[in-house]
């Protein structure tokens, strides 16, 4: 199960429910290994800021500004959300490049057919995802402290 904390920033209303602003701040693990100091990846990372990611979560009850919440997501969403995004995508892009190069034989209509195709993937990823993890449903992610 993967942990992450987050502040919460901000409590809106948004179509007459309750929406906090959830603030998580990403971490470059290559500054917590022990040998960063001699490794360039750690030596550049070092100079590197923190990422910060704003989500927009379901409220719960406990949510205060400036409070503290734990998102907390099962293995197996994670694995099904990427396969969701990358399989998808990928699998109709390669598809259209076969059957266009099949049919076409022209360069330029595979590049074209695959980038729509890409695109369309993407939407499909999304419209699928939409389904498989409703705003709603985010509510038993969220543990407040």
């Amino acid at each position: 199960m993967l942990h992450e904390t987050g502040m919460v920033i901000d409590i809106t209303v948004v179509n007459g429910e309750k929406t906090a602003i959830v603030e998580c701040i990403s971490k470059s693990a290559c500054k917590s290994c022990s040998s960063n100091d001699n490794c360039g990846v750690g030596i550049v990372a070092k100079g590197l800021t923190d990422k910060s990611h704003k989500l927009s979560m379901p409220f719960k009850e406990g949510m205060e500004i400036d409070h503290s919440v734990e998102l907390l997501i099962e293995n197996k969403d994670i694995v099904k959300s990427s396969l969701i995004v990358y399989v998808i995508p990928l699998f109709l892009f390669i598809v259209t490049c076969t059957l266009t190069n099949l049919f076409f034989f022209n360069e330029l209509a595979v590049i074209f057919a695959s980038g729509v195709s890409l695109i369309a993937g993407t939407f499909i990823a999304k419209a699928i995802s939409s389904k498989l993890y409703p705003a709603n449903s985010l509510n038993k992610l969220i543990s407040t402290k």
